[in-house]
């Protein structure tokens, strides 16, 4: 990634890692009467600090939320603020993991849904470093008044960017620079395509950008103000761009290719699968205005691990619906897909549906320039 908005990718010395957990929030409210209780932890298993992330010398927080159910167990744990997409599935194993007595109401256990947030932190804080930084551009100053701003926005909800499943396939690299406006209630109102290898590039950064969200830029006065920034992603098949590829895709992508029998269907398990985190997909800017609802048929895969690899738009109302749904299916998981006892892939299909909600307060929100500062 490049121009206003960096990561960093240094590999440094592995020390000091720790991955605090806080008190678990309940999230439903108390009642007032006797005998009731909240959920009470009996088990907190720790996260893993990811050695990849110890060795970049990168830090970050995860903000869970998930269900306690009657038997105090955990289920359906997603993902509601990232600022390092690499942290995520450590948080969520370790949640799974958890156990609790379950929240009694009127004498009976309930479901309660809860929040946590798990601080991924090296213990020396002399070398620890955000995955993702706002500078500003040379030519900041050249920028309407209305987009500049003096205290940068900060990252707490992110994503990577989804290499979209043709392009992928058929070894199509390249890139995409998109700009775009943070609002003052630090969502992305406004982005558009610079430049892009393949208009499919664009519309995933696209993607991602909608699900972004930042602790939004200031004012000298402290006052929250749009903030206009730049950003660049390459795609490059082996991952090693700004897009990652995982070993288990490039292992799909290869038996797709030369023996696609290996793959199994849902009719082929010993069970159907189940999904065990599902994040909710957003719905995309550029269709706000309008504001109809809409829907996509998404193709994927579920690998040996219960992860979704290599989403894909079989169809869609509309093109940002299909790109939209293509990027929460890519975090989400399921129990091992078993044959005859046996982990396998499994190519799967699922409709995803949007609905609009509209805005109280609409704004106006300032145009992109004319002219590229």
């Amino acid at each position: 990634m490049k121009t206003c908005f960096s990561s960093f990718r240094a590999l440094l010395g592995l020390f000091g890692l720790l991955a605090t957990v806080a008190a678990v929030v309940a999230v439903e409210p108390k009642t007032a009467s006797p005998g009731d209780h909240g959920p009470k932890a009996i088990k907190l298993v720790p996260p893993k600090y990811p050695l990849s992330m110890g060795r970049a010398g990168l830090i970050g927080t995860v903000k869970i939320c998930f269900v306690i159910d009657k038997e105090g167990k955990v289920t359906n744990p997603f993902v509601v603020e990232s600022n390092n997409p690499w942290f995520e599935r450590s948080a969520i194993d370790a949640i799974l993991q958890w156990k609790f007595e379950p929240r009694i109401k009127n004498g009976q256990p309930v479901n309660t849904r809860s929040e946590q947030v798990i601080d991924f932190r090296r213990a020396r804080d002399g070398q620890a470093r955000e995955l993702w930084r706002v500078v500003k551009s040379k030519n900041h100053d050249k920028l309407p008044p209305e987009l500049r701003w003096d205290k940068p926005a900060t990252p707490k909800m992110t994503l990577f960017p989804v290499y979209p499943f043709e392009q992928l396939q058929a070894g199509v690299e390249g890139k995409a620079v998109i700009n775009y406006i943070i609002g003052p209630k630090g969502e992305v109102v406004r982005a558009n395509v610079l430049e892009a290898t393949t208009p499919e590039f664009g519309e995933a950064v696209l993607a991602m950008l909608d699900a972004w969200r930042f602790n939004p830029a200031k004012s000298k006065e402290g006052t929250p103000v749009y903030a206009y920034l730049k950003i660049e992603y390459t795609f490059q098949t082996n991952g090693r761009g700004d897009v990652p590829v995982s070993q288990e895709a490039q292992w799909i992508l290869r038996d797709l290719k030369k023996k696609p029998e290996a793959i199994a269907t849902a009719e082929d398990l010993d069970q159907p699968p189940k999904p065990i985190s599902r994040r909710s997909p957003v719905y995309p800017t550029a269709l706000r205005a309008a504001g109809h609802s809409g829907s996509a048929m998404i193709e994927f895969y579920i690998d040996e691990n219960g992860d979704a690899q290599l989403p894909r738009v079989v169809s869609a109302t509309a093109p940002e619906f299909g790109y939209a749904a293509v990027l929460a299916v890519a975090t989400w998981r399921f129990d091992v897909p078993l044959k005859k006892k046996k982990p396998v892939v499994i190519r799967v299909q699922i409709p995803v549906d949007f609905k609009f909600h509209e805005s109280a307060n609409a704004e106006k929100i300032p145009e992109l320039p004319a002219t590229q500062p």
